[in-house]
């Protein structure tokens, strides 16, 4: 009888824990990706963007840059790129172009060429935000 009270109670405890640990897993299936790293290498949550990208694509000496960003369809009521050239200088990054686009609603873009050169490193610095109302949120990223 002992016996078979032991086996209840741990067949309890089982299924609790089992139900408790449910909940978690999925909602850490629901948790939103983001699709680029921060310099430091972590990946914040965003609130209020839904997705931002920045790309650089060299030809020759010739850079071309690409920023956007994109809020919430429905709450976003104004969105913004600041994208940035950088040419690596030593062990730090130099700004020799600058771009931004503000639009009300919930996307914007920076597509733009700028001459470079040959054999220096460069990389596109992206902060872009988004505005909720009077509530914002931004992020800055980096191209790979």
């Amino acid at each position: 009888m002992v016996n078979r009270a032991k086996k209840a109670a741990a067949a309890v405890c089982l299924g609790a824990v089992v139900l408790t640990s449910v909940p978690a897993v999925a909602m850490a299936a629901t948790a939103e990706p983001v699709t680029q790293q921060t310099e430091s290498g972590i990946a914040p949550y965003m609130l209020y963007i839904v997705d931002a990208r920045c790309t650089l694509s060299i030809s020759g000496t010739t850079a071309t840059v690409n920023a956007w960003v994109i809020g919430d369809d429905f709450d976003a009521t104004k969105a913004k790129v600041i994208a940035e050239l950088q040419e690596k200088d030593g062990n730090s990054w130099t700004s020799i172009a600058t771009w931004t686009d503000t639009q009300n609603g919930n996307y914007a873009s920076v597509d733009k060429t700028k001459s470079i050169t040959r054999g220096k490193t460069y990389r596109v610095k992206a902060t872009v935000t988004v505005w909720e109302g009077s509530a914002s949120e931004t992020q800055t990223i980096y191209s790979s």
